[in-house]
């Protein structure tokens, strides 16, 4: 039983390791989904600012009205490859019709820039570029100002910027990327090309703050949670049954161990009467078959008290223990309880009485009063060593007739002297996990303690000895 649980402890964690693993796993997605979502955002608002930078230099470089003439010538080189060379010339004025009547006044004055570069590149690419170059030949791009208009529009953001080494990339000249090594913070690279017909351009890196994908993903984040909790709470509870279902299966092996040990012992005593009394020169001593008489009835009596207690004590409706009190010898029912005391083999046990001599009859239920000892000293006996001194003590006080049994046995620590009265309770720290025993004893001791209106107390000192004070009203 012990290795089938094992095996499902370690199935049940390596499943919900598994699970949590999946979840994290899709989590990581959701958060690099959500990174990529934001960084997008900021790359365009970046570009923004980069466009923004290239306005103001295109206004004061060539203003607002500008005209472009363009001069394309390609030439075709052979060997093992074809490469086409477009030789472009511009020219530009503010307007087109100014410029056509100043080319025919003669009075053009015109700039000259010659730029190689594919000529199957896209119109509008080509274009494009040739305004940045352009604007570049007249003010150049500088780090500074691009920097601080950055910091100006996106002040929420930290940014550092680095030249590009020069490359290929002519089609679109903005792109961005999540740096790989800088995921938990994230950090966005943008690349912002100024001259890409030249193959000129920055690194912009961003680092942006957590907090807002933390937000958008507060939905993912509690979905998450919420699903971890359930899974550990099912496995919390899978578990929780398991110990049930084991801790069920030893208690009906310790019944069936405690009703062999609880049985023996009036079944033994009606034996040892029932020989008696087929021995017929013994039975012409009528004073001892009465006191044999009486004995097999006492335990008779015993053996019904103690189907009736587990009867009450495993009930579960909470209803009143039935009494039948009378008045009686306390005294006498103490010393035959200690006279029928079942002793095991190999343990040395002592006892010690002690009554008040003007001791009043008690009213009260005797088989249950007989029960309450035999359990409080059957326990002195379980949990001692070889040998335990047991003192019985009755005392009277005030409206009370007190019944103390104390022994010098193991002793029951403080954390545990609340919870022995409780139902099923068995010590975690029994030097012989074989004792018999259903940790019933001390629970039905309180019942009929309460059952008479009375009361029970414990003192007890791990090494030293336990002691139990049951209080009975006159």
């Amino acid at each position: 039983m012990g290795k089938r649980i094992k095996l499902i402890y370690i199935l049940s964690l390596f499943s919900a390791l598994m699970a949590i693993s999946v979840q994290a796993y899709w989590l990581y997605n959701q958060y690099r989904y959500e990174v990529e979502r934001y960084a997008d955002e900021i790359a365009a608002d970046v570009l923004r600012v980069g466009d923004e930078e290239f306005a103001e230099r295109r206004k004061m470089a060539i203003g607002d009205d500008t005209s472009y003439i363009i001069d394309r010538s390609s030439r075709t080189q052979s060997g093992t490859s074809t490469i086409r060379n477009v030789q472009t010339q511009l020219c530009f004025d503010f307007k087109t019709d100014v410029l056509v009547d100043s080319i025919i006044g003669g009075q053009l004055n015109m700039t000259k820039l010659n730029l190689s570069f594919d000529a199957t590149l896209p119109e509008d690419s080509i274009i494009h570029g040739v305004e940045r170059n352009v604007v570049n030949y007249y003010i150049p791009f500088q780090v500074e100002r691009l920097d601080s208009l950055l910091r100006a529009r996106l002040s929420q953001y930290d940014f550092q910027i680095a030249f590009l080494p020069e490359g290929d990339t002519l089609s679109r000249f903005n792109s961005w990327k999540i740096l790989p090594e800088h995921l938990f913070p994230p950090c966005l690279g943008v690349k912002y090309r100024y001259a890409p017909l030249e193959r000129k351009g920055v690194m912009i890196e961003v680092g942006f703050p957590i907090n807002p994908l933390l937000k958008r993903m507060v939905g993912q984040l509690i979905l998450s949670l919420f699903l971890i909790l359930l899974l550990l709470s099912c496995l919390g509870l899978q578990i929780n049954t398991i110990l049930k279902q084991y801790k069920l299966g030893e208690m009906r092996e310790s019944f069936v161990h405690t009703m062999i040990h609880e049985l023996r012992r009036p079944v033994q005593t009606l034996k040892m009467c029932v020989s008696f009394l087929n021995d017929k020169e013994m039975r012409t001593d009528e004073a001892a078959c009465d006191g044999i008489v009486q004995d097999a009835l006492f335990e008779l009596d015993n053996l019904s008290a103690y189907l009736e207690k587990l009867k009450n004590m495993v009930s579960a409706d909470g209803s009143a223990t039935l009494l039948h009190p009378i008045l009686f010898n306390l005294q006498e029912l103490v010393e035959k309880v200690i006279r029928l005391v079942h002793i095991p083999s190999g343990k040395q046990v002592a006892f010690s009485t002690a009554f008040p001599p003007d001791l009043p009859l008690v009213t009260a239920d005797p088989v249950h009063i007989a029960n309450i000892l035999s359990n409080l000293i059957e326990n002195a006996i379980k949990y001692s060593g070889s040998g335990v001194n047991i003192r019985v003590v009755v005392i009277r006080n005030d409206k009370l007739i007190e019944l103390t049994v104390a022994d010098d046995g193991v002793g029951i620590s403080a954390d545990e002297q609340t919870k022995v009265f409780e139902k099923f309770y068995r010590s975690v720290h029994l030097p012989d996990k074989q004792i018999p025993g259903l940790g019933l004893g001390l629970s039905y001791v309180r019942q009929i303690a309460e059952a008479h209106h009375g009361q029970v107390s414990l003192r007890s000192e791990v090494g030293k000895g336990t002691e139990v004070t049951v209080g009975l009203p006159i």
